[in-house]
């Protein structure tokens, strides 16, 4: 797994994406529970579309230089990393989404949360969230992604969706609000 670089997955009905021993071949051990370091060293998009049942993408924490991230018409993911699953995860240092450029979210209803506490997102530039009334905590703070004239913007179509948003302080809803 360590030489994939793109993950398509469209049209499925999967509960959700097992990981298995993929990441730690001597042991046999899920990566969940013993996350001493990232595996998926090569992937830098994920596309998932359309995947009715999936309810969370956890995995993706294991995907140290992901680049591209886009989401769309899963009507059933509540999490795009499922705290439960990850606590150990954050215990061990590693930081999901450090290379993230772009993150594109489309028609999905029921998710809720993306990460539980801010990140920095030190490449991010692009985040699109449309048609996703019940994300309302967004993992940012008024340190998170790119600074400066290719600064992150965040793009959402719906006007009730913002005014709905609970931002971490008043400065973070101050400069993402200006974007």
């Amino acid at each position: 797994m360590n030489k994939l670089r793109y993950f398509i997955i469209t049209n499925c009905t999967i509960p959700e994406i097992k990981m298995g021993s993929i990441c730690n071949k001597s042991k046999m051990v899920s990566p969940i529970h013993n996350p001493s370091e990232p595996c998926f060293l090569s992937l830098s998009k994920v596309y998932i579309n359309k995947c009715r049942g999936l309810r969370e993408l956890t995995l993706l924490m294991f995907a140290s230089n992901l680049k591209e991230l886009e989401v769309r018409y899963s009507d059933q993911l509540e999490d795009i990393i499922n705290k439960e699953k990850a606590c150990e995860v954050e215990e061990s240092g590693i930081v999901p989404f450090a290379k993230l450029v772009s993150l594109y979210l489309r028609s999905l209803p029921k998710l809720k949360n993306i990460y539980w506490n801010p990140l920095r997102f030190p490449c991010l530039k692009i985040f699109n969230v449309i048609e996703c009334p019940n994300l309302k905590k967004l993992p940012l703070d008024s340190q998170s992604g790119i600074h400066g004239e290719n600064r992150l913007v965040l793009g959402y179509r719906e006007e009730s969706w913002i005014e709905g948003v609970e931002w971490e302080d008043e400065a973070t809803k101050t400069r993402f609000l200006s974007s």
